[in-house]
């Protein structure tokens, strides 16, 4: 659900981040005609580093979002680029969106931020988590739980778990449903499963995945990076932790 935003007064503080800095830059020049005569500035820098004591932050492209979605801001960000799995702005429109933004004619939107655990080891993730078979050509067992529950197991590649922003980018391509941001739920498929009627499912928030048995080293990999190796029958499990504000601007 949308809620109001309340823009800062003027001397707004503008983070930008980007994983390529040719990228980031060009954004950050960008925006600097935006702030002339309210007294801001724009500051680059990594997420870690921008996720406090700023007013604004603007990410530039999906691994952005995903790395300030680790970080946990207080501040709402504004998503930049093509195919980040919400909405966001055109890079070439991103200094309209933010005068939008400093106007207060923007929302606020809400997203699922995820927490995977695994041998006491946790990872932070805002579109998916998947664990996929690191080998080409070794197809694995693989099983989902939701509540306690079994509710199914199969021979695949790999299983995926996406967020409704998820479910909009790499989930779509092994058929997993398309979810609303208004649901709380997560989308479950099967990547490249040996069977050909292998169902997909839509459940709560709360699930785990194993891997029942391998032909090969099985990686887990959160928001496109892989963090692990996962071992046979050791739960993985997944909940919503905490959410990513973004700013919906009306220029989009």
């Amino acid at each position: 659900m949308d809620a109001a935003w309340e823009p800062p007064e003027d001397g707004a503080v503008v983070g930008v981040v980007a994983e390529e800095t040719d990228r980031r830059s060009a954004v950050a020049d960008s925006l600097t005609g935006a702030l002339e005569g309210r007294g801001g500035t724009v500051v680059e820098g990594s997420a870690a580093a921008l996720s406090a004591d700023v007013s604004v932050l603007v990410a530039v492209g999906e691994r952005a979002l995903s790395a300030l979605a680790r970080e946990s801001p207080d501040v709402p960000v504004l998503p930049v680029g093509e195919g980040v799995g919400l909405e966001s702005v055109a890079a070439e429109s991103v200094a309209d969106a933010l005068e939008a933004v400093l106007s207060d004619t923007a929302r606020v939107r809400s997203h699922p931020v995820f927490e995977v655990a695994l041998e006491g080891e946790r990872y932070r993730g805002l579109f998916d988590a998947a664990l996929v078979t690191a080998e080409p050509a070794k197809i694995s067992e693989y099983s989902v739980r939701s509540g306690g529950e079994l509710v199914g197991s199969f021979r695949a590649d790999g299983v995926v778990a996406a967020t409704p922003a998820g479910t909009h980018g790499y989930a779509s391509a092994v058929d997993a449903p398309e979810l609303s941001p208004a649901l709380e739920a997560v989308a479950v498929a099967p990547i490249a499963p040996f069977a050909t009627r292998t169902r997909q499912w839509v459940l709560p928030p709360e699930l785990e995945l194993r891997v029942e048995r391998d032909e090969g080293s099985v990686a887990l990999v959160v928001d496109d990076r892989s963090v692990r190796s996962v071992p046979v029958d050791s739960p993985v499990r997944l909940v919503f932790e905490d959410e990513l504000r973004t700013l919906v601007s009306p220029t989009e």
